[in-house]
């Protein structure tokens, strides 16, 4: 599959509104996020037109549809079927169409970290399989490795489109094995969470993509930020010497309960609260520019006191197993390093949610609930 630079430039998005369209009232900030949504329409729109009928009644879905909403997962597609229409089912004019609905969505940085966590799936197909190859005929770890490698694929990812984005409430989701992104708009504003994110391997080990890595960027900024605390901060940011993979907030795990934990950024320094700024905009970041804003005024209405950082395991090694996490009522960041098959701990899960707003349920007045992870 060729993948496509695709760029929505101001100058398109002042095309989808024309600046004669735009209210004397509005603010410059409504009328850029209106010119996203038209964008984002626009690319929807072109994406189900691309499909013939068949595909387009499999990829459409209700916003009020719980079960389809809240349908995606970060597992290999035969351990937790997904809904919708994959990749694998589009032809080229589709997939040129699905692109350019993900790039109208996504920030550049955002549209990159999603095709490169497809991109991946193909590495690790191939390096399980090579994995599989070393084994001898009769291992019984040689026919799963090959079964496994099945599930590694850039085509297996699956997209559903919710309500009609012709209307004031629609939606998308996109998810395959470690990855997710749902994004909604409702009554002129945009939410994109929740998005995971992952990789195994985050680093590629070897081979002709030695060195390439994922999510490096959140766990550099997080180490920046408790590399800056004091040692008696530093105390009171550790949750615990070892990680609790219980309480990373993934699938089916949005409603509960958490008591903050970690420092308040009211506690934290000039330069100390720069650093968790940074680390938040890597993940707002991903988003246009219009939905980080809109996420970012949210977390700053909610004030420094309510806004913390804490962390689980060592903090003086970015190879080993840990976790950090950032929360607030109107955001919860997870990273953490899970074992990988080299017997250390290559492998990265990475999630942001709105506790207030996943889905856009609280500006569409629904409650999604999420089954557990299977």
């Amino acid at each position: 599959m060729r993948l496509m630079t695709i760029a929505v430039s101001a100058a398109v998005l002042a095309a989808v509104v024309p600046a004669s369209t735009v209210a004397a009232h509005e603010s410059p900030e409504h009328a850029l996020e209106a010119a996203r949504i038209e964008a984002m329409r626009a690319a929807t729109v072109a994406f189900l037109a691309s499909l013939d009928d068949d595909a387009r009644i499999a990829v459409q879905a209700s916003l009020a549809d719980n079960a389809r909403r809240t349908a995606w997962s970060n597992l290999p597609a035969s351990f937790v079927p997904r809904s919708g229409v994959s990749v694998a089912q589009m032809n080229a004019a589709q997939r040129q169409a699905l692109h350019a609905m993900l790039a109208a969505a996504f920030s550049s940085q955002g549209y990159l970290k999603t095709i490169t966590s497809m991109w991946h799936e193909d590495v690790l197909h191939e390096m399980t399989l090579a994995a599989a190859a070393r084994l001898p005929d009769g291992d019984p770890r040689k026919a799963q490795g090959l079964a496994l490698a099945l599930n590694f694929d850039s085509e297996k990812f699956f997209v559903t489109v919710f309500g009609d984005p012709a209307g004031k409430d629609w939606g998308w989701m996109m998810t395959g094995h470690h990855y997710a992104a749902n994004f909604t708009v409702a009554d002129g504003k945009i939410a994109f969470t929740p998005l995971f994110l992952g990789a195994n391997p985050q680093t590629v080990p070897d081979g002709r993509f030695a060195g390439w890595r994922l999510l490096q960027h959140e766990a550099d900024r997080a180490f920046a930020l408790v590399g800056a605390l004091t040692p008696a901060q530093r105390r009171q940011v550790v949750v615990a010497d070892a990680v609790d993979g219980s309480v990373f907030a993934g699938k089916g795990r949005q409603d509960l309960a958490r008591v903050p934990q970690g420092i308040p950024a009211s506690a934290l320094d000039t330069v100390q609260r720069q650093l968790l700024t940074a680390l938040i905009d890597e993940y707002l970041g991903d988003a246009s520019d219009e939905a980080a804003a809109r996420q970012r005024a949210a977390i700053a209405a909610d004030g420094p006191d309510k806004l913390y950082f804490s962390w689980w395991g060592p903090t003086d090694d970015p190879k080993a197993r840990y976790m950090f996490r950032v929360q607030g009522p109107s955001i919860i960041i997870d990273y953490v390093r899970e074992a990988s098959p080299d017997g250390g701990f290559n492998h990265v899960h990475s999630i942001a949610r709105d506790p207030s707003n996943d889905y856009g349920a609280r500006w569409l007045e629904q409650h999604y609930q999420e089954a557990h992870q299977q």
